[in-house]
């Protein structure tokens, strides 16, 4: 058997671009989980940021402004989220899914309105693989020492485990969900931006293909920590990038498979790794501040 140094570099670097996005998603998710809230929306905010993102891109010649637009218009979806879960308390499951379809249809209009149907879109100048690789592991740093190593990263795992009892120690649970909303989204914007800004270059209709999804699980197959966030998602890039090398070289066998291998993937890891009950203790529940006075 020949060592194919060639080919364990390709893989690798298709392993890095295809969990970038994904990591980045998820690491808004964990925030939002982290802070008590179930963000079904992840995959709508994504889906804006890459459209805005890619049009930004477009507009201004440069990927840079793609990924700043992304980031304000996840942070503005996420704006619109915590006012319906956290300010009016609507069912977080019903909002989130609610908001994805809603942004999958807008987004799809809005292409469908900007080009030509059948004619390729125009390309965006996209990043290269190590500013990728440099964006990622920055919004990690900031992450991970943020909720591990600051009072504020602190109070936000409080108002997450429990509410009550942070509101009575003075922490405004409502603004502190509100925030995390905001920011969280705010990743996923930007998690949309770089797979369009990125060498994919292009956007489609749902062209986030799930990954907001993907996202979801991996914070749970983490159980809630940063950095094995980071992990999950290079586990889940690695399938993707062989699933497209396996598609060229074993033509008989039926391509539906190679596409599901990723997601069979990330659901084994999910049952193996996410069964310890580690979640944070309020995720999902409506906190109703006290009456006073």
């Amino acid at each position: 058997m020949t060592f194919d140094m060639a080919l364990v570099v390709a893989v690798a670097a298709a392993t890095l671009r295809l969990a970038i996005p994904v990591a980045v998603a998820a690491l808004g998710e964990l925030i939002n989980e982290r802070a008590g809230v179930l963000n079904l929306g992840v995959e709508g905010s994504m889906l804006v940021g890459a459209y805005a993102g890619y049009t930004a891109a477009l507009a201004a010649g440069s990927a840079w402004v793609g990924l700043i637009v992304g980031i304000v218009v996840g942070a503005l979806a996420g704006t619109l989220l915590a006012t319906l879960m956290v300010g009016l308390g609507t069912n977080q499951i019903v909002t989130g899914l609610a908001f994805t379809i809603l942004a999958s249809a807008v987004t799809t209009f809005l292409f469908e309105l900007s080009y030509t149907i059948g004619a390729a879109p125009p390309r965006v100048v996209g990043l290269g693989l190590p500013q990728l690789v440099a964006v990622t592991l920055v919004c990690l740093l900031l992450v991970w020492f943020w909720l591990e190593r600051t009072n504020s990263g602190m109070r936000l795992g409080a108002v997450g485990e429990e509410p009550v009892a942070a509101e009575t120690l003075g922490i405004p649970v409502i603004k502190t969900r509100f925030l995390a909303l905001i920011g969280g989204n705010a990743l996923a914007g930007l998690a949309g931006a770089l797979l369009v800004c990125g060498p994919l270059g292009i956007f489609v209709q749902d062209v986030t293909a799930g990954r907001g999804w993907i996202a979801l699980a991996l914070v749970v197959f983490a159980r809630w920590k940063p950095v094995p966030v980071l992990l999950g998602s290079l586990l889940f890039g690695f399938c993707d990038a062989m699933r497209l090398r396996l598609q060229t070289v074993a033509t008989d066998v039926p391509y539906e498979l190679f596409l599901a291998l990723p997601y069979l993937v990330t659901i084994a890891a999910l049952v193996i790794g996410g069964r310890a009950r580690l979640a944070p203790a309020a995720l999902g529940t409506t906190f109703h501040p006290r009456r006073t006075g």
